[in-house]
């Protein structure tokens, strides 16, 4: 049996999406399945650690529209389905799959969701395929999306699975599409190192990881460790913040106040997985403090690495990490843009941050078999009824 990792953003190692797909790929042979990594044109074979690769896609979420195409509504609708039809075309480049193999569909937005429909309606011998559902439900309510799921043939609709990372996402989805949605947990794309023993070094190390972006609340974190950083427990604490690839927001909101930034240490490039679990491993507690507008139900890959490094986080109430801290403990939940909040749940840490600590150990176990590769493939072989297709 073959499986495609079909990710039309892995084109580089900024984000998950490398790590991701290779810990899908050394699940799959585990479980005697060759996994094939379908990507974006600007994917380097060579990052592939050996695994094949098919390079077929030209648009990703990064391909921001020229200046005059942003401000003109209507040449940004036109962009749009520009794109919308070269991932069409895309789909029709895709390698030649058979009944018995297997297609998991990653990130799909609701226009990728209808090429993927029309593309199994082409194939004479449809594999069996999974649509990684993005994290906006409301998108996916639509006429059209509901008419193409009518539409399918019985074979179809036996082989189409949908599916979201997100507990929280699962309901939303089902009803935004009239069809069942199914819980697929998010995956550790490293081998994490065991939990070290307490560190014992002061100060305190914060580290606020990924690259600088509003929905992340980045502006919220820079801004509480200055203020942090110019009052007189500034002693206590060390900022590791990384600040690649900035968007619109942050890098406007750096540029203006870079003068008055000082004493926080900047990691302006993405880290290899060496770097960045060193720097995990290194770290007292994560600063999440994430909007609500993109993570209330979205998982974040951050927030299951530091659970099974027993790292305490910092996060906003409500989001899909915050609803887990609020359960189960090992971190200070913060409301959403709010620096001065922020800046008082900090200043509270040092006092708390051997209970925070001692929470958070306490959901390794449980978290290392909830996000594990082999998990992941498990259950998603388990939704494909074994006699029906004699494929196992």
């Amino acid at each position: 049996m073959r499986l495609f990792l079909s990710d039309h953003l892995l084109r580089d190692v900024v984000g998950h999406h490398l790590g991701y797909n290779l810990a899908l790929a050394e699940a799959a042979c585990r479980s005697s399945i060759e996994p094939i990594l379908v990507t974006h044109l600007d994917f380097d074979p060579l990052l592939a650690e050996g695994n094949q690769v098919k390079q077929i896609f030209r648009t990703d979420y990064r391909a921001n529209p020229p200046a005059w195409i942003a401000k003109n509504h209507h040449f940004l609708t036109l962009l749009e389905k520009w794109c919308d039809y070269r991932f069409g075309y895309d789909l029709s480049r895709f390698p030649t799959v058979c009944s018995s193999d297997l297609v998991f569909a990653q990130m799909v937005a609701p226009r990728h969701f209808l090429k993927w429909l029309r593309w199994m309606s082409s194939l004479a011998e449809p594999p069996v395929l999974f649509l990684h559902l993005g994290y906006r439900p409301g998108r996916f309510t639509s006429f059209e999306i509901t008419r193409s799921i009518k539409k399918l043939t019985d074979l179809l609709r036996q082989k189409i699975y949908f599916v979201t990372d997100s507990e929280k996402l699962v309901a939303p989805f089902t009803q935004a599409m009239g069809s069942t949605v199914h819980y697929l947990p998010h995956i550790i794309s490293y081998a994490i190192p065991a939990p070290e023993a307490e560190r014992k070094a002061k100060p305190i190390t914060v580290f606020v990881p990924g690259n600088a972006r509003r929905e992340k609340g980045f502006v919220e974190a820079v801004e509480a460790a200055a203020q942090i950083l110019l009052s007189p427990r500034r002693e206590e604490f060390h900022f590791v913040i990384q600040c690649h690839k900035p968007d619109t927001v942050c890098s406007e909101f750096l540029r203006v106040h870079q003068s008055t930034l000082e004493g926080i240490e900047w990691i302006d490039r993405p880290l290899s997985n060496e770097e960045y679990l060193q720097q995990l491993t290194q770290s007292d507690i994560l600063l999440l403090p994430y909007h609500l507008d993109c993570y209330e139900m979205r998982t974040s890959g951050i927030f299951t690495e530091a659970r099974v490094t027993g790292k305490p986080v910092i996060t906003t109430t409500q989001s899909w990490a915050g609803d887990r801290v609020a359960h189960q403990g090992g971190g200070w939940l913060v409301k959403e843009r709010s620096v001065e909040d922020l800046v008082d749940t900090l200043l509270a840490v040092p006092l708390q941050l051997a209970e925070k600590r001692e929470e958070a150990l306490s959901e390794v176990s449980a978290a290392k078999a909830e996000f594990h590769r082999d998990t992941f493939m498990k259950r998603l072989l388990a939704l494909i009824p074994k006699e029906k297709y004699g494929i196992f």
